[in-house]
């Protein structure tokens, strides 16, 4: 598909209107660009440093000097998930946003376990692309962080005009995108699933949002999407991807592995589907780009996967990314609280990581209750009675890795997570 469109805003309008559950990041795109026209001409050096690269690239993406050829073969990029949550259902938990990064990590290395459903004659375009998700460990202070920030609210529920991403407006205010992916979850109205930031765009607005009920595979998620790839889609955005249909009819994602379509496909499709004269094959409408449910999205093309890594070549949009520290760099002491499971937790643990000893401060409600440490294994390897608000825990002994930190009072248990060097 050749051609891009930027879609009148009376066009837009009737996709509000028809409130299907979906991705709203083209019409997202349309309202930045009418507040700041001079986007336009942002968008379009971003798409020609893209094209350049494309005709310069050879087979391989390590195989010579062009620009696109200096992209590291793994790209990690750290994460920061901001909840922002009105009820307790909204306020997922760490096992859910894990689940998720699970999930982005399978879909964006072509490991995911449903690849046997990208139709036969699409398979031999789908690729790996080399891209690598981990929560962030240090935040922008330089202390130690889990990579997810929570945030009470008293809005009810966001829309794509970017109050989610702003403190002062009910949200939560991003991290610095050239250190950090945001990622913002929360509970979205009017049929939004999620929507991206547009690259190029105002720096403070950075980021993808999804509706908390698509995000990860457990907990809140709710089928039809419910495997993660609501997210997957947002990232793909993130990363410069349009719509397989060019968001307009017939029209061009810049990429020139995946056949050009009419419009979105939608639920389940099977079989062979032609628009816009793309037989024998039809439409890719397995792309993670496509308006599928999670079960029938899995793949990316080699096309998309240039597409993307062009934002990390020397000079490329994203390209400060690649020298983020916050998942290498050493944290600064002092406590840092640690989210918990649900959110809530009284358990502040500092320093995290430990070497020798950790502080695990309480609420004073919690003295007489149960303090124990489980493994990754769910063995509970350390059990005490909690005898005052501060309890000093030996943890020299214990090896590398992630720990968990249970305080159980009667039925009631809180959790939080202690990280082990």
């Amino acid at each position: 598909m050749k051609r891009v469109l930027i879609l009148p805003l009376l066009i837009f309008t009737c996709i509000t209107v028809l409130a299907q559950n979906e991705c709203r990041t083209a019409e997202y795109r349309q309202q930045l660009i009418n507040k700041s026209p001079e986007l336009i001409s942002k968008i379009a050096s971003i798409e020609a440093f893209t094209q350049n690269l494309q005709k310069a690239k050879s087979t391989t993406i390590n195989g010579s000097s062009s620009s696109v050829n200096q992209v590291p073969t793994v790209i990690t990029i750290p994460v920061v998930v901001h909840v922002v949550y009105n009820t307790a259902q909204q306020n997922i938990s760490d096992q859910q946003i894990a689940s998720q990064i699970n999930v982005l990590n399978q879909d964006y290395n072509r490991l995911n376990p449903d690849t046997n459903n990208t139709p036969a004659v699409f398979r031999q375009y789908a690729t790996n692309c080399g891209i690598h998700f981990e929560l962030a460990k240090v935040d922008t202070s330089g202390y130690a962080t889990t990579g997810i920030v929570r945030r009470h609210t008293n809005i009810i529920a966001f829309t794509i005009d970017d109050r989610i991403k702003s403190s002062a407006q009910g949200g939560d205010d991003a991290w610095d995108r050239d250190r950090y992916l945001n990622i913002w979850v929360g509970n979205l109205n009017s049929g939004v699933l999620g929507y991206s930031s547009v690259a190029g765009g105002p720096k403070e607005d950075d980021g993808v949002v999804v509706m908390y009920n698509a995000f990860g595979v457990n907990g809140s998620a709710a089928a039809p999407f419910n495997k993660g790839r609501t997210a997957t889609h947002e990232i793909g955005h993130w990363l410069n991807l349009i719509h397989t249909w060019g968001d307009a009819n017939c029209g061009d994602d810049k990429v020139t592995d995946t056949p050009p379509q009419q419009t979105a496909d939608r639920g389940c499709p099977s079989g062979v589907l032609i628009s816009c004269n793309n037989g024998p094959n039809g439409d890719m409408y397995s792309n993670f780009m496509d308006f599928v449910n999670d079960d029938c999205m899995n793949i990316f093309t080699a096309g998309q996967r240039d597409r993307m890594l062009a934002l990390f070549a020397p000079g490329g949009e994203r390209y400060a990314l690649l020298s983020s520290n916050v998942l290498t760099a050493i944290p600064l002491g002092g406590p840092v609280p640690s989210t918990g499971e649900g959110g809530n937790v009284p358990i502040t643990i500092y320093p995290n990581p430990a070497t020798t000893f950790a502080s695990v401060q309480l609420n004073d409600s919690e003295v007489g209750s149960s303090l124990e440490i489980i493994n990754q294994f769910g063995q509970r390897i350390f059990v005490t009675q909690v005898n005052q608000p501060l309890m000093q825990v030996n943890v020299s002994s214990f090896a590398k890795g992630i720990y968990y930190v249970k305080i159980c009072t009667g039925k009631k248990g809180e959790i939080a997570k202690l990280v082990k060097m």
